[in-house]
């Protein structure tokens, strides 16, 4: 099949919401049509994270460079404002494979194969979940421990001062589904890392292996930010994704 294509500075997993700001012209565009009555693309369209270029570059003289493996979303919500931009909540459906991206028309445009869900070693799975949790408990006590003690030292960022206030609201306690494919995204959502390491997590096969790779990470990351090392990804980029 295929659908309107939106390359952006961000790794989207099946299940989970993304906010988006659109305000460039092509997107808006792109935007109407999908959420028009009757839509024939029934207000989806795909994401993949862009590897180099941006956005905003008009695509018949600078086409961006994405990953070839992305993720199918549909809109949830819109609201349009007066000058035409949108404010758009997304949810990923599924990865998907793109191919053929078109760039002649208004925006562009790939064809999309959807990637099936598999567990992969079910046993296997089943038996990370558990230490999975752990594991992301200890990572989102971490994470908490490491704002508030940015706080207290006096931080010039207002951001994390304000985060600090709200903690136990900010970075509440995350119970992981039961069903290890839709554990395996949710983890992948909540780790802050590096946006090639997310893409790299979006592109395992099956969810055995993703978790088992998430356990390590989550480990990883908890260890770093007890030592004292700043997360790659800001606070800002947990929250609302302009175009």
């Amino acid at each position: 099949m295929r659908l309107p294509y939106f390359p952006m500075h961000v790794v989207v997993f099946p299940h989970l919401p993304l906010p988006i700001h659109v305000f460039e012209e092509r997107y808006r565009l792109m935007t109407q049509d999908v959420v028009a009555d009757g839509s024939p693309f029934a207000g989806r369209f795909v994401v993949s994270m862009l590897t180099e270029g941006s956005e905003v570059e008009e695509p018949r003289t600078a086409h961006p460079h994405a990953q070839r493996v992305g993720t199918i979303v549909e809109v949830r919500s819109a609201e349009r404002f007066a000058d035409g931009r949108w404010a758009l909540l997304v949810v990923g459906v599924e990865r998907a494979t793109l191919s053929e991206v078109d760039y002649s028309g208004p925006y562009a445009t790939a064809r999309v194969e959807p990637l099936a869900d598999v567990a992969g070693d079910a046993q296997r799975a089943t038996q990370l979940l558990p230490r999975v949790q752990a594991a992301l408990d200890a990572y989102m006590e971490t994470v908490k421990r490491f704002v508030a003690s940015a706080a207290s030292l006096g931080a010039d960022s207002p951001e994390i001062t304000t985060v600090a206030a709200s903690l136990d609201e900010v970075l509440k306690p995350i119970r992981l589904p039961d069903d290890p494919t839709a554990a395996s995204y949710a983890v992948g959502g909540v780790l802050q890392i590096e946006l090639i390491r997310k893409q790299q997590l979006l592109e395992l096969p099956d969810a055995a292996t993703r978790l088992g790779a998430e356990l390590d990470l989550l480990r990883r990351e908890a260890r770093l930010l007890s030592d004292g090392a700043m997360p790659p990804v800001a606070t800002a980029d947990l929250r609302y994704h302009p175009n």
